[in-house]
């Protein structure tokens, strides 16, 4: 099995950009002692914040390796939402970059005063030690690490604010959250001949479950993205084909135009499409499975929560995809749970009592992997978790046959519609490189926010996009780079009432946000 990597990782003072599993092993040695060298002992919190690659993985890696506990920081969160975060951990050692250490918070403070030693990757700053001068020093002895005990902290997406962090140990991360990937199941998983190509958040839980399924299954190449530029991920998927990709919604948007794109057919081989996170629209699978030359490729979408694992999953065919708009739209179906690992049930949001099938309500989940916490907000956590119940804080519906329907999250949901349904419609009907986030309001019809890629919107276009729905108000028109998304792409529908709808009233409570 071979790694490709579009650029050099940025703990890798060699620069290289292709190893095997070996030369990754004696990275993550190299880097242990870097960070005992800094001082990181067992038992220590050290928090990772850097630019995203997935040398992110290598540092986590590295520290349980000695006994540490990795506290995993998306380079992408700014300097107000990682402040509380790191006075919540209170690190002995943070790991960043140069650029990442130069900025300021709001009140004018650096990170670094936040954790009792800083270690710069790149050139140093001031009263920060180097980790080039460090790598590769004496590896100390690898510490065990009991099933139960804290292994790693990694945060929500922050939709709704200062994200939780979320309490992980090798039980639930390895144990359970792994345990069905890492199966011999195909054509979901991963095959001995596959080209395996990821562009994702490599702080995420996500990343680390992955990571399991790729070293017990071997696909024969790994290509790592670390972002999604087109002009970085097409010369690599021209001259490394790959048959199985996995990206984030986000990430599959910016491709569009490369899978577009005829001449090069860079997923003229894919057989599978990986989506995880958050729905992905309609008009963006169709793309993707058209631009395949595969006699039967598939697009796999999961539903999950990084508390809890997967929960839920779909495949969607080519033929699915192409009659979407033909068919009547109906709410996204997320898949049935997986039987022996998952239980799901929908209830009344008021008593907490089961509804029938086909009745909406608030989703709840039971899961072996759940996740053992929120570090240091039990208030939080306790508002939740529901004995041995999730409460995932989604209304969706419950068919006959077992599959679950999301409608909404319970903050934005209004009784009879499905905003999310209604979004995917929308924008397939509208030109390439348009959003929708519709906003429902107490009292009126949802509010439409539109992001175009020049923030003008053809009224035409958009009437007949939005023919036969239920009524909408008239919709508020923005920039496509202006519309508010966390690291991973989700649209911040908060950040979207503060701005344009300072007076309306949610129609959910927001509880279980």
């Amino acid at each position: 099995m071979v790694f490709r990597l579009s650029r050099p990782m940025d703990i890798d003072p060699a620069g290289q950009t292709i190893l095997d599993v070996e030369a990754l092993a004696q990275c993550v040695r190299k880097t242990a002692g870097a960070l005992h060298a800094a001082g990181v002992r067992p038992g220590d919190r050290f928090a990772v914040y850097k630019d995203n690659h997935f040398d992110c993985l290598l540092l986590a890696a590295a520290g349980i390796r000695i006994g540490a506990v990795p506290v995993m920081l998306s380079g992408l969160l700014p300097h107000d939402s990682v402040r509380p975060l790191l006075q919540r951990v209170e690190p002995k050692l943070l790991v960043s970059s140069q650029r990442l250490l130069a900025g300021e918070g709001s009140d004018g403070s650096s990170l670094s005063s936040l954790a009792e030693r800083t270690l710069c990757l790149g050139e140093g700053i001031p009263n920060a030690m180097t980790f080039a001068d460090l790598y590769g020093s004496a590896d100390p002895a690898p510490v065990s690490r009991g099933d139960d005990e804290l292994m790693m902290l990694t945060h929500t997406s922050g939709t709704t604010g200062v994200p939780k962090l979320i309490m992980y140990t090798p039980a639930k991360l390895q144990g359970q959250m792994a345990r069905l990937e890492c199966r011999h199941l195909p054509p979901i998983t991963f095959r001995r001949d596959d080209t395996v190509a990821m562009s994702l958040p490599y702080v995420h839980a996500r990343a680390f479950t992955w990571i399991y399924s790729v070293l017990t299954l071997s696909p024969a190449k790994v290509l790592l993205l670390s972002d999604s530029d087109p002009e970085v991920a097409g010369p690599l998927f021209q001259q490394h084909r790959p048959t199985v990709i996995e990206a984030l919604p986000i990430d599959f948007l910016r491709l569009e135009k490369l899978a577009k794109d005829r001449q090069r057919n860079a997923f003229s081989s894919v057989r599978m499409f990986v989506g995880n996170f958050d729905a992905m629209r309609w008009s963006t699978i169709r793309t993707f499975l058209n631009a395949s030359h595969h006699r039967f490729p598939v697009w796999r979408e999961g539903y999950g929560q990084s508390e809890t694992g997967g929960l839920g999953m779909t495949v969607i065919t080519r033929y699915r995809a192409n009659k979407r708009r033909d068919q009547q739209p109906g709410p996204r179906k997320v898949g049935r749970p997986m039987p022996g690992f998952v239980q799901l049930k929908v209830v009344d949001p008021k008593t907490f009592e089961p509804v029938p099938n086909g009745q909406p309500g608030l989703v709840l989940a039971r899961t072996k992997a759940r996740c053992v916490g929120y570090y240091r907000e039990p208030e939080r956590w306790s508002e939740k978790a529901v004995g041995e119940w999730w409460n995932t804080g989604d209304i969706g519906v419950k068919t006959r046959t077992g599959a679950l329907k999301l409608l909404d999250r319970e903050v934005n949901y209004a009784p009879g519609e499905s905003c999310l349904e209604q979004e995917d419609v929308i924008v397939d009907y509208l030109p390439e490189g348009h959003d929708v986030a519709l906003l429902p309001v107490l009292g009126g019809p949802p509010v439409p926010i539109v992001a175009t890629p020049d923030g003008q919107l053809d009224r035409e276009r958009w009437r007949k996009a939005v023919r036969g729905l239920p009524e909408l108000a008239e919709p508020i028109v923005i920039d496509f780079k202006d519309m508010p998304r966390t690291g991973t792409g989700k649209i911040l529908r908060e950040e979207l009432r503060r701005r344009y709808l300072t007076e309306a009233e949610h129609p959910g409570t927001g509880r279980w946000t």
